[in-house]
């Protein structure tokens, strides 16, 4: 199997699937209230997780299957959307990006950074999303 070739396609495939997550995030921003663009980037995330785990990216697959966790229960009804939710899915598209990235210079790993990872997980369980502070503020 040619891996490489697999390589350049989930690059490729994973950066139209971030471009949509972005594009989705931002109406789903603007209109909270709208239930199509969870379900785009609940769809977006798990192809990206799933090339991701295929191919042996385990950090990007990793943040992936954590940001899907947390759409799942948006989906639910479990969590109301709001600007801390937001900011989170904002952090993890970029943590996914980052390894995406990553993987197209050949590099695997460096994504998963716990306190991400915890609070992906953390909000998906229930608890409040924080916003972080802006920067130059103390929190």
């Amino acid at each position: 199997m040619d891996l490489a070739k697999y390589a350049a396609l989930f690059v490729a495939e994973s950066h139209e699937h971030l471009r949509a997550c972005n594009q989705l995030l931002i109406a789903w921003e603007r209109e909270p209230g709208r239930a199509e663009p969870v379900g785009g980037l609940f769809r977006a995330i798990h192809s990206i997780k799933g090339m991701a785990a295929t191919l042996g990216y385990g950090d990007v697959a990793e943040v992936a299957h954590r940001t899907e966790n947390l759409l799942d229960a948006v989906r639910a009804g479990r969590i109301a959307p709001g600007p801390a939710l937001f900011e989170l899915l904002f952090r993890a598209l970029d943590a996914i990006e980052e390894g995406v990235d990553a993987a197209s210079l050949g590099k695997a790993g460096g994504v998963a950074d716990p306190a991400l990872l915890r609070a992906l997980d953390d909000v998906a369980l229930g608890a409040e999303p924080q916003r972080r502070p802006a920067a130059g503020r103390a929190a």
